[in-house]
């Protein structure tokens, strides 16, 4: 027994371990490489859906903006036909403060008290007349404030006239006054400008 030589089964028992193993890391190289293009290839098509989606979203938000702006738009115009309204309601209240004043005004101009001329702009009335007693203009006024719809009397100016000589009619003081209707929007008549441009 001791004749029997081993070493070429010993070599040759190696080169077929030496083949198995490259062939078993030759498999795994060509697995590991087929799972790392697997891989690859799923994420381009997870990437490419997500460009998709992107893309899909961008074009819903354009279409969004666009209804966003038309619905911004109906706003603006919805809000500017509720203004031309109010202000038609607040001009159909004011058309008859003329009219309410002429009718109120025997009751607040006292006796002695003479009317030469009346304006009424933007809610403020300017009143020139005559009077026999500066003490019936001060009455006038404070009948003026407590009238309620009427006040903010302010006197600009009274004098004395000098009554020609050889006449005795009684002395006449000129007045000069001016009030508000109160409640009266002073911009009413910007508005109305607004409204016709």
């Amino acid at each position: 027994m001791s004749n029997i030589n081993l070493l070429p089964w010993r070599e040759v028992a190696k080169q077929r371990q030496k083949n198995i193993f490259l062939a078993m890391l030759g498999v795994t190289v060509i697995f590991s490489c087929g799972v790392v293009v697997l891989v690859y290839l799923f994420f381009q098509h997870a990437i490419q859906q997500q460009e998709e989606r992107n893309q899909f979203l961008q074009s819903e938000i354009v279409l969004l903006d666009a209804r966003i702006g038309e619905i911004n738009k109906l706003k603006a115009r919805r809000q500017q036909l509720i203004d031309r309204m109010n202000l038609i309601d607040q001009l159909q209240q004011s058309r008859n403060q003329v009219v309410h004043l002429y009718n109120d005004l025997p009751k607040l101009v006292t006796s002695g008290v003479y009317l030469d001329s009346l304006g009424l702009i933007d809610g403020r009335i300017d009143m020139v007349g005559k009077t026999e007693a500066h003490s019936r203009v001060a009455s006038m006024m404070r009948m003026i404030d407590k009238s309620g719809w009427l006040g903010q009397t302010n006197i600009s100016s009274i004098f004395a006239t000098p009554q020609p000589e050889g006449i005795s009619t009684l002395a006449l003081s000129e007045f000069s006054m001016m009030f508000r209707i109160l409640g009266h929007d002073t911009e009413l008549a910007n508005k109305v400008q607004g409204v016709k441009k």
